[in-house]
């Protein structure tokens, strides 16, 4: 049986890590453990445990003597070295995949690219963040199921490491969402090249989809440049 604080805790975690995802904790805003514990009606305990957790998966820092505060969003030249090491990464794991992933792995794999085409049909008539959500939580699952796929344990733990779609998905809820058209194409090109198993057609094609997200990340990066800032100024969350 589930223990209760088991339970309350990861309902914490899970409604602190929304918000931040949301910007209703914006980039660089302090945390109060207190407040927050009053926000969301629970004791300063969960709270402390879940903020503890969202430290290790980077979403927020830890000062001694300052407390939390809601990270930075990755800088344009951090951006480049995260896009780097997926490269490094999924390109030869997409190789790899394509000769020996199972029967299984490549239905889930094709399954996944048929809920994307689904959600990217239906994102303008839902709220921004209810459509992207789902949308980028999909697309993780379409990433790491073909690095898993891959067969190498350590080749699948560091990618998650890499926390990309967490990342990402605060960079795009404050820049604008991604071209989905696009992005589904080169999703369907890299489903079609495994399922031909061809690992050099595998590779290119993952090699070709992380050039041009890339490409359409610095896009955003250049456009919101010469706009008002979608930022809003960081400020300390329940103090004067």
């Amino acid at each position: 049986m589930t223990d209760h604080k088991t339970v309350l805790a990861d309902t914490v975690y899970e409604s602190l890590k929304a918000r931040i995802m949301e910007q209703v904790y914006a980039p660089c805003e302090r945390l109060n453990i207190d407040a927050l514990a009053l926000e969301l009606s629970v004791s300063p305990t969960p709270v402390r445990e879940a903020l503890a957790r969202l430290a290790a998966e980077r979403l927020v820092t830890f000062e001694a003597f300052k407390g939390y505060r809601v990270s930075a969003l990755l800088t344009k030249t951090q951006i480049a070295q995260l896009m780097h090491a997926r490269r490094l990464i999924e390109i030869d794991a997409a190789r790899l995949a394509a000769t020996s992933m199972l029967v299984a792995d490549l239905i889930a794999v094709e399954r996944l690219l048929q809920r994307i085409l689904d959600e990217s049909a239906h994102i303008e008539v839902r709220s921004w963040s209810q459509g992207y959500r789902q949308f980028n939580q999909l697309d993780q699952q379409f990433h790491e199921t073909i690095v898993s796929a891959a067969g190498n344990e350590f080749l699948f733990n560091a990618y998650r490491s890499l926390n990309v779609h967490v990342e990402l998905g605060r960079f795009y809820r404050v820049f604008g969402t991604i071209e989905q058209t696009q992005t589904c194409k080169e999703h369907a090109a890299i489903v079609q090249a495994l399922r031909s198993r061809q690992p050099d057609r595998a590779a290119a094609a993952v090699e070709r989809h992380l050039h041009a997200t890339e490409e359409r990340i610095f896009r955003l990066i250049e456009n919101s440049a010469s706009s008002s800032n979608p930022l809003r100024s960081a400020n300390i969350r329940g103090e004067q």
